[in-house]
């Protein structure tokens, strides 16, 4: 098991620097080679770091949207993240249907996600429509 805050600095320094590079890369390389990535309806879920890496680069030609707001939480092993920014667009082109509430078409959006990891790495990713349920199911 690693140190407390260990997995959020992780979470923190690859975004830093996906953020500067606007590519992919650096969150690609906290994933584990058998990470799932499990989105809101049970039929989107992505096996393996190949899928994810495949999966995110056809969205956006591999390029990091912009991020204008982050929240991270450590909770034991797992990291929750919430991300804003003004170019991520509707929830359903990642998560497969709209949060309640979600503004239709293309324009701000956020995205939540737990990570859990085991030896500093992800190896479990699940999406959800708000912040407050990824918190509750971390704990």
């Amino acid at each position: 098991m690693s140190e407390p805050g260990a997995n959020l600095a992780r979470v923190l320094e690859a975004w830093g620097e996906a953020s500067r590079s606007r590519s992919t890369s650096p969150l690609l390389g906290l994933l584990a080679e058998g990470v799932v990535w499990q989105g809101l309806l049970p039929e989107l879920v992505c096996h393996g770091r190949d899928e994810v890496s495949q999966w995110l680069g056809a969205a956006r030609d591999g390029r990091l949207p912009g991020v204008v707001r982050m929240e991270a939480e450590e909770v034991g092993s797992k990291v929750v993240v919430t991300v804003e920014g003004p170019d991520l667009g509707p929830a359903s082109v990642v998560l497969g249907r709209e949060p309640a509430g979600a503004p239709e078409g293309p324009g701000p959006g956020a995205r939540t996600l737990v990570l859990a990891f085991e030896e500093g790495k992800v190896v479990r990713m699940e999406s959800y429509a708000t912040r407050q349920e990824a918190l509750a199911r971390a704990t």
